[in-house]
């Protein structure tokens, strides 16, 4: 299995240096549903993976590893950082993993961004993110927290959401120990993690502990349900997650409805988002987007400034294929300069 992912890796790699029409074209003869408007290597991207199964069609072990993988494949290589620091984080019932990444030059005390990964709350670790939380703290010139919160199905809703919060508390206890400018912490985090990063902010407030500056939600997920007109219309597999895959996820992390209705699992649902902080809202051609654009909405309407970044070209999951993707890397800089000039 190694070797043929290493086979695979160097293979797509490769592929991914052809010019980009000769690509288009390419991904024309292969692929099996019309995407069109995509980057054309994403497309041929795409096209390849259209016949393996996805994560939720494998037992969750293989899945796991399948995710590891294809982040692998795809995302930058792994940058040089001033540090980088494991430290375990007390939540309900145990610990976690809070991998601390310091740039070279960081002032000291320096602006952080909590960041939380992506996968549906069910794959996905700090370990597959460590290439990006590297080249984040290069580029924004913050530390970086990645935090290892626990997945279901081993730890359903609300478990995600609780080990956040009390990450976002033991930051702002430690800020000072860890010497992080407590005025100028941000939270960021891609799909699910987005949704997180969503949740910490608004479960701040409703604590009375201190808000993050900034929340930087990635093609978040924003509500429980999933009966938003973008996830019919490109929920079909054309950009690799679909509308199987979205309800799988569900049924991991959420076995049952009962808790719909929980800002912690569907923040969009929070009548009061008076008082949130600055945003930037990042969307792509993903199953997503409706349900995230309607967030930012809502940001609007309660006075809260909404910076909206739109990647038609790119879907769901471009975050982590900037090393095989340029219009990916090119997206995540342009995230990273957002982020740069607001902390």
């Amino acid at each position: 299995m190694a070797l043929q992912h290493t086979l695979e890796r160097h293979t797509v790699r490769t592929l991914m240096k052809l010019p980009g029409s000769a690509l288009g074209r390419l991904a024309g003869l292969v692929e099996k549903v019309d995407r069109g408007r995509l980057d054309p290597r994403l497309r041929l991207l795409l096209a390849l993976g259209d016949s393996r199964k996805g994560f939720h069609q494998l037992p969750l072990p293989k899945g796991r590893a399948l995710y590891a993988q294809m982040i692998d494949m795809l995302d930058v290589g792994q940058e040089t950082v001033a540090q980088v620091s494991d430290l375990r984080v007390p939540v309900a019932g145990g610990d976690i993993l809070v991998r601390l990444y310091r740039p070279v030059a960081a002032p000291i005390p320096a602006p952080a961004i909590v960041y939380f990964h992506g996968g549906g709350f069910t794959i996905g670790s700090a370990v597959e993110y460590d290439r990006l939380c590297r080249y984040l703290a290069n580029r924004t010139g913050a530390v970086i927290l990645n935090v290892d919160y626990r997945l279901a199905p081993e730890h359903v809703a609300p478990t995600a959401a609780d080990d956040v919060v009390a990450a976002w508390r033991w930051v702002l206890a430690q800020a000072d120990k860890l010497g992080l400018d407590d005025q100028r912490l941000a939270v960021m985090g891609d799909s699910a993690g987005g949704n997180l990063s969503i949740v910490t902010a608004q479960q701040a407030a409703l604590e009375g502990l201190a808000k993050p500056k900034l929340v930087v939600a990635v093609y978040p997920k924003t509500d429980g349900e999933t009966n938003f007109e973008s996830a019919e219309t490109l929920g079909a597999g054309q950009g690799g997650l679909d509308r199987d895959m979205i309800a799988w996820f569900h049924q991991q992390y959420l076995p049952d409805d009962s808790l719909l209705d929980d800002i912690r699992i569907s923040p969009l649902r929070n009548p009061d988002l008076e008082g949130q902080p600055e945003t930037i809202l990042v969307t792509a051609t993903d199953p997503l987007r409706d349900e995230g654009l309607a967030y930012g909405e809502r940001l609007k309407a309660a006075g809260v400034t909404v910076v909206n970044l739109d990647y038609p070209e790119l879907v769901h999951g471009f975050i982590t294929m900037g090393g095989a993707i340029p219009a990916a890397r090119k997206a995540v800089d342009a995230i990273c300069r957002r982020i740069r000039e607001r902390l």
